[in-house]
């Protein structure tokens, strides 16, 4: 009897120890699953935040679209910064972005039209901004963007990439995106990205320690971007306007149309000069740079002076703050095939216009002091005419590539949650030079 009891209580006691080991096994699983599902919903927290952050800047950028503020070229960009920081219900985001030789990260979003545009007409740049680039290299760069297949003077096409190991074919049109840059013979990876491995536009922990982890880098506190910090294919021509309405395309447009934008901004136009506006464009003899660098022309004949015939002759020479209206409003291009965007001398850093004319720092001098002197920017190509030492000449160097407000930025949104400090990044390229704002590209790490 004894020997059965001893029995029972040792299978009692073995019973109780497998009972308490699976009960603390249960509720270590049950820990670990409220952890991780707490995790989870904190992440989630922080991509929220980061969406937040993104969400209030794109409801800016379509504000100032649609209600624009004339006069003040950095009205938007004020505003941007405004909202690169906010909280939501357990977190909050930050927007900010490298720019230059600073060490201390930009308030809001990247402006794409600070930087020079691949694709435009003035990628000859290059040669000098990052230059004398090794042999071949520029070349290489114009044979992987123009249409055909044979190669230039020092260039290669698409039988020397396909003779490559990992065999690929050149893009023969326009870059999609400045990475792609890294495909083109010659060009190396470090060249475009320099210590900004993800190009995410900041100096991440891993981007500034040395050689401790990649990519290396000289620790220096001030994020080296490469090619890329000054480079971009996403800048768009025309877009917003001083009106907030959509632009007129001249070729498909009318008198009456173009007199009542003008009267809406307060500006008379007479149907003589709204009829040569259309027939200029028609027959290709207008451009912006040609309109605001004829300027300083001597003026005609005053208005409505009678010739020798007796006849009324109409001055048609525009007026300063005419051809303000005619860049602001018009557009030579129609919305679904504009051109490459210009470099908006409002954003662009001086470390890009200094590697731009390294010839010429007088001339950077000069256009820094003038958008420095005015408290509301450059609002219009018509600004220029202010520039210290400048003739018809430079006007017409300068005016071409450069121009006075921006369509697309990148958002590089970092949301955080609250309770772990979790964090999400959220990259966008969003375009508001139509209503709605446009995403082009969504990534999130």
């Amino acid at each position: 009897m004894t020997c059965r009891r001893g029995t029972a209580m040792v299978v009692v006691l073995w019973g109780l120890t497998l009972t308490a080991l699976l009960v603390a096994a249960l509720q270590v699983g049950t820990n670990r699953m409220a952890m991780l599902g707490r995790d989870s919903m904190e992440r989630i927290r922080a991509r929220w935040a980061a969406r937040a952050g993104v969400e209030a800047t794109i409801a800016q950028l379509a504000t100032h679209t649609r209600y624009p503020i004339p006069d003040d070229a950095y009205a938007l960009i004020r505003d941007l910064e405004n909202v690169h920081a906010g909280t939501v219900e357990g977190g909050d985001w930050i927007i900010q972005h490298a720019s230059g030789d600073s060490p201390v990260p930009f308030a809001g979003p990247l402006d794409e039209h600070a930087r020079l545009n691949v694709n435009g007409p003035h990628r000859g740049y290059m040669d000098v901004m990052f230059g004398p680039l090794s042999w071949g290299v520029f070349a290489a760069i114009e044979d992987w963007i123009d249409e055909d297949d044979e190669p230039s003077e020092f260039g290669v096409e698409r039988d020397y990439y396909l003779s490559l190991n990992a065999r690929y074919e050149p893009r023969n049109a326009p870059l999609q995106s400045v990475a792609e840059l890294e495909l083109v013979a010659g060009v190396e990876p470090e060249d475009i990205r320099g210590e900004d491995w993800n190009m995410n536009n900041l100096l991440d922990p891993s981007e500034d320690d040395g050689d401790e982890t990649l990519p290396w880098d000289n620790e220096s506190g001030v994020l080296d971007g490469g090619w890329a910090r000054m480079l971009t294919v996403q800048s768009v021509a025309d877009g917003a306007t001083t009106s907030g309405l959509p632009r007129i395309w001249l070729l498909a447009t009318d008198g009456p149309e173009l007199m009542e934008r003008f009267e809406l901004l307060g500006l008379e136009l007479s149907p003589q000069k709204a009829d040569k506006l259309i027939n200029d464009a028609v027959a290709g003899e207008i451009e912006a740079s040609s309109l605001v660098a004829n300027l300083g022309a001597a003026p005609e004949a005053a208005s409505e002076a009678e010739s020798d015939e007796g006849e009324v002759q109409i001055d048609l020479t525009w007026t300063p703050d005419e051809v303000a209206v005619i860049l602001s409003e018009t557009s030579l291009t129609p919305l679904h095939r504009r051109d490459f965007g210009r470099i908006n001398i409002n954003t662009v850093p001086p470390e890009t216009l200094y590697a731009m004319f390294k010839e010429n720092e007088r001339l950077v001098d000069a256009l820094l002091a003038l958008r420095t002197q005015r408290a509301n920017g450059l609002p219009s190509l018509v600004d220029f005419w202010d520039l210290s030492g400048a003739d018809q000449a430079t006007l017409e160097q300068l005016l071409p590539m450069f121009g006075t407000d921006s369509n697309v930025f990148t958002i590089s949104s970092r949301g955080r949650s609250d309770a772990t400090d979790e964090v999400a990044e959220i990259h966008v390229v969003v375009d508001r030079s139509t209503l709605p704002v446009r995403i082009l590209e969504y990534r999130e790490n």
